[in-house]
């Protein structure tokens, strides 16, 4: 069963350029399965770093179901902590982002909480 939880790592939030990343660490039954790195400014949530382990790019099957865990969960700790809107400017991670409904704005991808749920 997946569960997500906060992780303090400072591997990935070094590996992500932003040493004071927040961590959100998917596992099922122990063993790692991804990650979402991000950083609160204000009411927004910047997205820093997102991976799936062992998973193409295309995300099908198990692995979209990850990093779909991975955003919700991301939207959650959003509401708890009175943010609006998570973004993102780290373009190797648009790709990703953009098959979870993010709106491409400038040079960043944003999404309201209103339309993640």
């Amino acid at each position: 069963m997946l569960s997500i939880s906060p992780k303090e790592d400072k591997i990935i939030a070094s590996k992500c350029g932003c040493e004071n990343a927040t961590v959100l660490m998917c596992d099922d039954d122990g063993v790692e399965k991804g990650y979402i790195a991000f950083a609160q400014n204000g009411y927004v949530l910047d997205i820093v770093g997102f991976e799936v382990y062992y998973s193409d790019k295309e995300l099908t099957g198990e692995s979209y179901i990850i990093a779909d865990t991975l955003i919700k969960s991301l939207g959650s700790y959003a509401l708890n902590h009175s943010c609006f809107y998570i973004e993102c400017s780290r373009e190797e991670l648009f790709d990703l982002l953009l098959k979870f409904s993010f709106a491409q704005n400038d040079k960043k991808l944003t999404i309201n909480l209103q339309q993640l749920f």
